[in-house]
């Protein structure tokens, strides 16, 4: 049965619950059933090729298992939105509506629009669509019915069940619920899809570790803390993996089962516990990896590169290769070198609002704002005792006294308009097509054409644009025009931009660096 290959594909190995059996006949027969009804809906938006139907029915039946077996990766979402918007289910369900029924229509709705989103990633679609409307309650209804026979007792209950002592404990149900679970798993491909030239490991410890997704800019590791069963402060540690110890690291000494290093970038030791076999590490030697921490202790994440007999001189150099490439990452665990770069950012703010008189400045071209801001950077320089100033262009080479700089081309050349915004917790953001953007905003969400609509969703959405930028430009113009680029209807409510930026700008509500090196 083709089914039963494409479920066994993703069930933790090993593991057997009583339920299981039943779980590729009803793949089966439920991809039947999508195919009529899809074929019957009034538009074709949410048709699938063949293989696209056989996923999507494998991902409703173990939504189905996860429900019914009360496995807890869906509550946990929904536990998370009721904490962010004050509704379980945003746009489908008010803050005092709840079905209680297990696999209702409402929670098909959620998860059919967003996972669409997923098996079509090109396809905008309104959360309120009618087709899915209507594909939703069939499903709800056949699921309802077929899982009412089935045993409950499930493997990915046991596995997720299975005691969480160690780091790699945890590790291994993560790697589970980011790449084979029906909730991560398409995110996953897409993301390796658009990564295909890293290896594996470490594309798959970014993704799990670092990756925040569609399903309200959450992180796999976000999820698998609130459905195991831990003490809060494990929880907050699992949170916390997106920052990962990226680092050199000197072995200092190796002790039964676990290892010393001292990281060359802050100074800091760290107890490292290794797995069952033979170390493949030896004193002396210069570790290039990830870290972190469970337990008290710490635990390898990812790939490791290590190197013999690296001299001292050489390291150090490497270390300020480091802090100039990767500073975000060293302030991760330099508290001192964070700090130097807060009060730096802010002092650039102070300067950039003392000179533009706002935080936003905005050019009608790139040419016009290249020229604005070389202005801006040289009176900041004037502005500056002379000895500094001779110091800075000797330290630095610098043929003139302000900074040299450079912009691409295709930005000096455009014409659509260009915004500057500097967020006093991020650094200096840019958004060009800004004369869309804010036309469209103007219309308060009516009569939108596709350019403003595309700038609009752009803007939203992409990964380079602080939450903090487009509240900025929401307080002069409103979000009424983001709800109708998003094709989000009925009435405006103030959690709907809150989720659209969630859900596409998730890695700015977790804990953030300056995005400014220490020169």
């Amino acid at each position: 049965m083709r089914n039963m290959d494409f479920i066994n594909s993703h069930r933790p190995p090993g593991l057997a619950g009583k339920g299981d059996r039943h779980l590729p006949q009803l793949a089966q027969d439920l991809e039947r059933l999508l195919s009529r009804v899809v074929r019957s809906l009034a538009f074709e938006t949410l048709r699938l090729p063949n293989d696209g139907l056989e996923e999507l029915a494998g991902v409703l039946v173990e939504f189905g298992e996860d429900i019914h077996n009360n496995i807890g990766i869906w509550n946990s979402l929904e536990h998370y939105n009721l904490e962010f918007f004050g509704t379980r289910l945003p746009f489908v369900v008010g803050p005092d509506e709840r079905d209680r029924r297990p696999a209702n229509e409402h929670r098909l709705q959620h998860l059919l629009w967003v996972m669409y989103s997923e098996l079509k990633p090109e396809l905008l679609l309104s959360p309120t669509h009618r087709d899915l409307t209507h594909l939703a309650i069939s499903v709800s209804t056949f699921l309802g019915k077929r899982f009412a026979g089935i045993p409950r007792g499930s493997a990915v209950k046991a596995f997720l069940g299975r005691p969480n002592t160690f780091g790699w404990d945890v590790k291994r149900k993560l790697v589970w619920l980011g790449t084979h679970s029906y909730l991560f798993r398409n995110g996953f491909r897409n993301y390796a899809g658009a990564h295909e030239k890293l290896p594996l490991i470490p594309l798959t410890d970014d993704f799990v570790c670092q990756q925040t997704t569609a399903w309200s800019g959450l992180g796999v590791i976000d999820i698998l803390a609130a459905t195991l069963d831990m003490s809060p402060e494990r929880r907050a540690t699992l949170r916390g993996w997106y920052e990962r110890h990226t680092a050199l690291y000197r072995v200092a000494a190796i002790k039964g089962g676990t290892m010393e290093l001292l990281n060359a970038i802050s100074g800091k030791t760290y107890t490292v516990r290794m797995g069952e076999g033979a170390n493949p590490f030896r004193v002396g030697q210069v570790v290039v990896g990830s870290l972190v921490p469970w337990n008290g202790e710490w635990y390898w994440a990812g790939q490791q590169s290590a190197y013999d007999d690296m001299a001292e001189g050489q390291l150090q150099s490497l270390r300020t290769s480091f802090l100039k490439d990767s500073p975000v990452v060293a302030y991760r665990y330099c508290d001192d070198l964070a700090e130097k770069a807060w009060r730096g950012l802010d002092t650039h703010h102070r300067e950039f609002a003392a000179y533009h008189g706002d935080d936003l400045a905005v050019y009608p071209n790139g040419l016009a704002m290249a020229s604005d801001l070389q202005k801006e950077w040289r009176l900041q320089w004037q502005s500056q005792p002379a000895e500094a100033v001779a110091r800075a262009m000797a330290e630095h080479k610098l043929p003139n006294p302000w900074p040299s700089t450079s912009f691409p081309r295709e930005l000096l050349e455009h014409e659509e308009g260009v915004a500057v915004y500097y967020n006093r917790d991020e650094g200096q953001e840019m958004m060009t097509g800004f004369n869309d953007i804010l036309a469209g905003l103007k219309k308060r969400g009516q009569d939108l054409t596709d350019d403003e609509a595309s700038g609009i969703r752009e803007f939203v959405s992409s990964d380079h644009i602080s939450p903090a930028f487009v509240k900025r430009v929401v307080r002069e113009y409103g979000y009424e025009s983001i709800e109708s680029a998003f094709l989000i209807r009925g009435d405006h409510k103030d959690y709907h931009l809150d989720y659209l930026l969630r859900r596409y700008k998730g890695a700015y509500y977790r804990k953030r660096h300056p995005r400014i090196a220490l020169v």
